[in-house]
């Protein structure tokens, strides 16, 4: 009798979640900016490293080469939020000094807060586009790295700043109500009243 086992020989290729960033910063035609940045590369990582994005070349997989920039500036950690089959990220701001905004929402230090599928965040002059590619591997995850040569403000539009809870957490709740919040209700106006 052939064995069928031939083909369970073969391991499936599990795709990888990949949080794919856009960067941009008004002198990065100073290329040592982003020079220690392997741009337009998937970098692969295990589940549970913390990813660390600053000027520290000894921690930071991902270096920023400013003065402005801190030695720690944020982190991005890869979780499965409770009861949920889906990956996702959260970052923290590990910077005393600059605030990190987060499609709008004003991160102080060592506030965190789970990224939405797509959003912008902007510390000091850096402007970083975020989107994440859902994939089915919970053992790793990719991030990849490449420049925008336009302000991505400008490309999406100026986002609202508020403030984030003293908590640091939002919920659903908070995001739907600053979508809300972006444009008022339609007002009703009496014909008497022109």
């Amino acid at each position: 009798m052939a064995s069928a086992c031939g083909d369970n020989d073969v391991d499936t290729e599990q795709t990888l979640t990949c949080l794919h960033i856009k960067m941009y910063h008004p002198h990065q035609h100073d290329r040592r900016i982003f020079s220690l940045i392997d741009l337009c590369k998937r970098h692969e990582m295990k589940a549970e490293e913390m990813v660390f994005f600053g000027r520290d070349i000894n921690i930071c997989r991902f270096k920023l080469l400013q003065n402005r920039v801190s030695r720690l500036q944020f982190s991005l950690q890869f979780f499965k939020p409770l009861n949920s089959s889906a990956t996702s990220f959260e970052i923290k701001n590990l910077s005393k000094k600059t605030k990190l905004y987060v499609d709008g929402w004003e991160l102080n230090y060592l506030n965190k807060v789970d990224l939405p599928a797509k959003c912008m965040i902007r510390f000091g002059e850096f402007q970083m586009l975020l989107e994440i590619e859902n994939g089915e591997s919970e053992d790793k995850f990719a991030v990849y790295c490449e420049l925008s040569q336009f302000s991505l403000v400008q490309e999406i539009g100026h986002p609202v700043m508020l403030s984030i809870p003293e908590n640091g957490l939002l919920n659903n709740t908070s995001h739907l109500s600053l979508s809300m919040s972006q444009t008022p209700p339609p007002v009703e106006v009496d014909e008497n009243d022109v």
